[in-house]
């Protein structure tokens, strides 16, 4: 079995050669795994039957490796769960993908000089607090004072 996929991976690959009782497919590092006739969907019925054709693409689980060490793979048991996974990650890449490509280089100076303030804004309130702690200590000292004379 190849280093980068491992037994319960969920793997698109695409059908390169279809065999008496199974199929090879192949992913994009170049690697090859097999998919038994057994692993394919419905039980008595042959490989052309299924609707297996050279350069279909198939979501299928990696479920261990062959004598020659290739993965061994699954369709039947790919789950809705497993599909609806794969489809919100393709989505969310693309997502990311719309946002980057849309976002600007660099924020507008408009958007700077905003930030600017809200800082310097909070800053100025956290100074008058400040200060005001301090007066309301020195009229606490200075009222202790005249209280002792």
């Amino acid at each position: 079995m190849t280093p980068k996929l491992r037994v319960g991976d969920l793997v698109l690959g695409k059908v390169i050669e279809i065999q008496v009782n199974g199929a090879l497919l192949g992913f994009p590092g170049g690697e090859v795994g097999f998919l038994h006739s057994s692993e394919i969907v419905e039980d008595g019925l042959s490989l052309g039957e299924k609707g297996l054709a050279v350069g279909q693409e198939l979501l299928v689980k990696v479920i261990g490796s062959d004598r020659l060490e290739r993965p061994t793979l699954s369709l039947r048991r790919v789950t809705d769960q497993d599909r609806e996974a794969i489809a919100y990650h393709r989505e969310a890449i693309e997502f990311r993908s719309a946002l980057i490509a849309h976002s600007p280089a660099a924020p507008l100076a408009e958007e700077r000089e905003e930030r600017i303030e809200w800082r310097l804004e909070a800053w100025l309130k956290a100074t008058e607090a400040a200060l005001g702690r301090l007066k309301r200590r020195r009229e606490g000292r200075t009222s202790q004072r005249l209280a002792l004379d």
